[in-house]
């Protein structure tokens, strides 16, 4: 047994053993503590005692391997605090056993938390929740219920474990969708259910006694009947506010009035779905909420906004730019644009300033000014407004329903394909009707033409 000082170059100095062997070297000043080298070549301090005296048997904790951060002077160190625990009677290889089994146990638990973390984030998982559960189930309304996670859920939660969700913040979540309005509340709601429901049943070894927070907590209020439609006066407000917005949302506002569209669905517009010779946009059954596709016939106005529209040219990976022919409205070239809460407060902000202006400038006082106020509405109202004032115009309800896409008991299946086409003149009619009906709504003139020549963009 090899007894000498312990020190980087004596540590280092230590013969190979041969093969199976081990060679150690004790210090001669610090009883105990001494160097193990393998036939490997692996040199680590160690410590060497007994508690309870020459019967007791020897055990030996292995400090460390030579080199950072365990030198011979810090091995030392370490080996003195040891073999101060076994003066007191304290088993250092028990504390060393039961540190191995708490880091194994700690390894454990972050492999199960990063399992966790990413089969559970909530934007993963309620991706995989739409792919596998609502296109499957609830084929007439998963985009609706995608849009509402996409846009209210995913935003707020991010990549937060479905099981670190808490009560307390769906509660949040909902208040400040609420003040967006009830619908957005509900929905928001909804979906959330929904989501944790299908986690629950899948991943319900993650869900201990079924854990759920959405368990405890009552859905908003329930939504009315849908039945706001816009004044012409309220629609010219829009529309001259809608022109304060700029490119891309100005112009879709605008197609909102002048189509009957679903916003998603004219947001997400594509070139190609656009027939510019035929003055017309096939929406196909994949964007639509009803799955049918649906011919609009484009008025002059709607026109003269599709065509003074930039093209917006995607970045490819390889660095090449081309013209993208996919989409009329997007910054990226790649994604439709987004962001309509935001969109919609700028609308009411320049509609109330329009008309306080407007009344300031016919003369009313202070109190008048500060007593104005807009009218709650949604942009799903365009489209109620659109339907109402064409039956208004004296088209009927058959024309009406064509124009929106709207699918009642005369409009399903096979029928509803066939009239996307069937209708066409009807629609075209109506749709131009409706346009001028707008255009003398914001002018106050009366159209001598169904042209009506809008601004340019600058």
């Amino acid at each position: 047994m090899a007894v000498g000082k312990v020190t980087k170059l004596s540590v280092e100095a230590v013969p190979l053993p041969a093969a199976g062997k081990r060679e150690h070297l004790w210090d001669e000043r610090l009883k105990g503590f001494g160097v193990m080298v393998t036939d490997r070549g692996v040199r680590s301090y160690i410590v060497q005692y007994r508690i309870g005296g020459r019967g007791s048997p020897t055990r030996r904790v292995t400090i460390g391997k030579h080199g950072s951060p365990w030198t011979a002077e810090t091995a030392r160190k370490r080996a003195t605090e040891l073999l101060e625990q076994v003066r007191r009677q304290d088993d250092p290889f028990d504390a060393a056993k039961a540190k191995v089994a708490a880091d194994r146990e700690a390894r454990a638990k972050a492999t199960a938390s990063a399992v966790i973390s990413e089969r559970l984030a909530f934007s993963t998982f309620a991706g995989r929740y739409v792919d596998k559960y609502a296109k499957v189930h609830q084929a007439k309304s998963w985009r609706e219920t995608e849009g509402v996670i996409n846009r209210d859920l995913v935003p707020r939660f991010g990549t937060t474990p479905l099981t670190a969700i808490e009560d307390a913040d769906v509660v949040e979540l909902l208040e400040a969708l609420g003040e967006r309005g009830p619908s957005a509340a509900l929905k928001g709601y909804k979906a959330l259910r929904q989501i944790f429901a299908y986690a629950i049943d899948k991943e319900r070894r993650h869900f201990p006694a079924g854990k759920n927070p959405m368990a405890g907590i009552k859905p908003p209020a329930k939504m009315g009947k849908r039945d706001r439609t816009l004044t012409d006066a309220e629609l010219r407000l829009v529309w001259l506010a809608a022109g304060g917005l700029g490119w891309p949302f100005g112009p879709i506002v605008r197609l909102l009035i002048l189509t009957g569209q679903r916003r998603d669905e004219v947001a997400g517009m594509s070139w190609v779905e656009v027939d510019k010779e035929a003055r017309q946009w096939l929406l196909p059954g994949a964007r639509s909420k009803n799955g049918l596709p649906n011919l609009v016939p484009l008025s002059d106005p709607a026109m003269s906004i599709v065509t003074d529209l930039p093209v917006i040219r995607a970045v490819r990976e390889t660095g090449d730019k081309r013209p993208d022919p996919r989409l009329l409205f997007t910054t990226t070239g790649e994604t439709p644009v987004s962001g309509f809460s935001k969109v919609k407060a700028r609308l009411d902000a320049s509609m109330l300033d329009l008309m306080k202006h407007e009344a300031a400038d016919a003369g009313a006082g202070e109190d008048e000014l500060a007593a104005l106020s807009v009218k709650p509405w949604t942009l799903h109202d365009l489209r109620r407004t659109l339907a109402a004032g064409c039956q208004r115009l004296g088209f009927p309800v058959e024309v009406t329903e064509a124009v929106i896409n709207h699918v009642s008991g005369t409009r399903a299946g096979i029928v509803g394909v066939y009239q996307t086409y069937r209708y066409e003149t009807e629609k075209r009619s109506a749709l131009d009707a409706w346009a001028r009906h707008v255009m003398e709504a914001i002018t106050g003139k009366s159209a001598a033409s169904n042209v009506v020549v809008l601004e340019r963009r600058a």
